[in-house]
């Protein structure tokens, strides 16, 4: 076989091979994000509340109390709750090299409060070393509740008047987990989990959405009773419907044991065909140019219709793949009503 013919088929079949990869890769990315919004929505309905894959009716504010583009507010789910207005949300955030990861939050909104600006977590070692002295304050009589809680903030005489005795009481009787952080500003009161790395990548298998789900359901529900002790309301008896969610089936759906498998052997199986065609391929095109190509012509049309069954096959696994997750998506968004 002539050398240009030969690099055309070569260099062809990388090219069409680095776009599908590509096209693969921007599918997988933003198929994870749409099916989590497809599980908030489902979860909107079943709660009759709303649901705003962009932005968030209080986008204004929440840029403003905690310095975030609005551009940057995604998933907004509003929780059913008569004592307050509450919401989740995720922050788009960006890190080295063009990664993007997702920083989850739930806002506390009580239109009718205002809060002096502080924030509140656990003490811990690493916490007193990189953070415990940034604006810290000391209250005066509250050994215990300083012993145990890292309070900071710019305007002191209003956060010692805020943290009263009796509140300070409150907030040691509840059960606070180690990672959550809660930020005071304005009407709001904004808790979070606080962590050091995040994923840059989304798994997109209904089972990781699903515990994606449990972990916000798990992360509201463990700062509920944060937010009654720091407003003297009561939002938890006013929430027993979030314990009915914890129960749908596709928050507690578990990943089957071949999904978390299949990656791997998929990826062994092409290893293994790459070296068997890296081996063996010699020898078979020489065989094959002989006995049936013969001529120039002949070897172009070839390449020809190499690339387009090359590219039909990319296009039907792409098209495959994107039904497969818009009916998993249909699924998730489901929820049986209680």
């Amino acid at each position: 076989m002539p050398f240009a013919a030969t690099q055309v088929l070569i260099f062809g079949a990388f090219a069409t091979f680095a776009i599908w990869v590509w096209r693969f890769s921007l599918l997988l990315g933003k198929t994870a994000r749409d099916m989590r919004a497809a599980a908030l929505n489902g979860l909107a309905t079943t709660m009759g509340t709303q649901f705003w894959k962009q932005g968030s009716p209080y986008q204004d504010e929440l840029s403003y109390e905690l310095g975030i583009d609005p551009n940057c507010i995604v998933h907004t789910l509003r929780w059913v709750n008569a004592q307050a207005e509450i919401f989740s949300f995720q922050e788009v955030r960006r890190g080295g090299k063009g990664a993007i990861y997702y920083h989850t939050w739930i806002g506390y909104r009580f239109g009718g409060r205002i809060f002096p600006k502080f924030d509140l977590k656990a003490r811990s070692v690493v916490r007193s070393i990189f953070q415990g002295w940034r604006r810290r304050v000391s209250l005066t009589g509250q050994l215990e509740f300083t012993r145990r809680y890292l309070l900071n903030g710019h305007d002191k005489p209003l956060i010692e008047q805020f943290f009263s005795p009796d509140r300070c009481a409150a907030v040691l009787s509840r059960r606070w987990p180690p990672a959550v952080s809660i930020k005071a500003s304005g009407h709001w009161l904004f808790a979070c989990n606080e962590r050091w790395l995040y994923s840059t990548s989304d798994s997109d298998s209904e089972a990781s959405v699903s515990k994606e789900m449990n972990d916000l359901l798990t992360l509201l529900k463990d700062t509920l009773p944060l937010a009654e002790a720091l407003t003297d309301s009561r939002l938890v008896e006013n929430s027993h419907q979030y314990d009915n969610l914890s129960q749908l089936t596709r928050l507690t759906k578990t990943r089957p044991w071949w999904d978390q498998w299949v990656l791997l052997l998929l990826g062994v199986g092409i290893v293994i065909l790459f070296l068997t065609l890296l081996v063996f391929l010699g020898e078979l095109w020489d065989s094959f140019d002989k006995t049936i190509l013969k001529t120039e012509i002949r070897r172009y049309l070839f390449a020809i219709l190499f690339f387009a069954a090359l590219w039909a096959g990319g296009e039907w696994l792409i098209r495959s793949y994107r039904h497969r997750k818009q009916r998993a998506a249909a699924r998730l968004g489901e929820y049986p009503m209680s």
